[in-house]
């Protein structure tokens, strides 16, 4: 079985890297709820173990999902994602009641989920919780994000578990276009910065006439980068210099 640790999501991100790198294949993702535990009954390791008991119980050979997004902000892992490891999305409800596109995916082969899906767990009740304002939430969302990045799965390929069972899982409140709009603002590209701001250009323009600052001997100011104490040092003689 899995040993079970608590990772941050930029350290869940690594070890999710390292079974791109060693040839992991994703093709989907699939979001869960855990409805019991929620936060209120979360005590991290203990309830993960507590989670693993349950899943042995019903016949699992480890815990289900690939990770747990706890309250906190934190990260689970659970199985790896690697084929035909993930136990959580086996659908109950015949192809002809999946979505179109994981229909087309599947080729409705309904061992294809826990071959190629991502299972994600989020610790809490969305039948009742506002997935809004669940920081559990937001930390799935994250962690998803970086499944679709690293695997290269368009934003659609995120499904619900509720879409091949009868289960309402991840919570009647979850909504697909809220989801998906949540992962496309992840990976969306960040702007790149110009080099100096608009409303910071006269001020920098005056400072280098009066020769207090110079730049960058390739012409660039870099605006947004912080001042070093040498520099500080610099700027600080030229301007007693102008004062004598």
């Amino acid at each position: 079985m899995v040993t079970i640790r608590q990772y941050t999501v930029a350290a869940f991100r690594e070890y999710l890297e390292g079974y791109r790198r060693g040839g992991a294949v994703l093709k989907a993702t699939f979001l869960h709820h855990t409805w019991s535990p929620t936060p209120a009954t979360w005590r991290g390791l203990p309830t993960m173990e507590g989670i693993r008991r349950a899943h042995l119980a019903r016949g699992f050979s480890d815990i289900a999902c690939h990770a747990y997004a706890a309250p906190d902000g934190t990260v689970f892992n659970g199985r790896p994602p690697s084929a035909f490891n993930c136990a959580c999305q086996h659908p109950d409800e015949g192809a002809d009641k999946w979505p179109p596109e994981l229909r087309r995916l599947s080729a409705g082969d309904p061992a294809w989920m826990n071959r190629f899906g991502f299972g994600l767990e989020t610790v809490g009740n969305f039948d009742a919780e506002d997935p809004a304002t669940s920081r559990a939430m937001w930390t799935a969302l994250d962690v998803l994000a970086i499944v679709h990045e690293l695997w290269a799965i368009p934003v659609e390929h995120c499904f619900f578990h509720r879409d091949v069972s009868s289960k309402t899982c991840p919570g009647e409140r979850v909504k697909r276009d809220w989801v998906h709009a949540e992962l496309r603002r992840r990976l969306a590209p960040m702007p790149e910065r110009p080099d100096v701001a608009d409303w910071a250009k006269p001020y920098v323009a005056r400072v280098k006439d009066l020769g207090l600052m110079t730049g960058y001997p390739d012409g660039t100011f870099h605006g947004g980068e912080p001042v070093t104490r040498e520099e500080l040092a610099v700027i600080i003689c030229r301007l007693l210099d102008m004062e004598d």
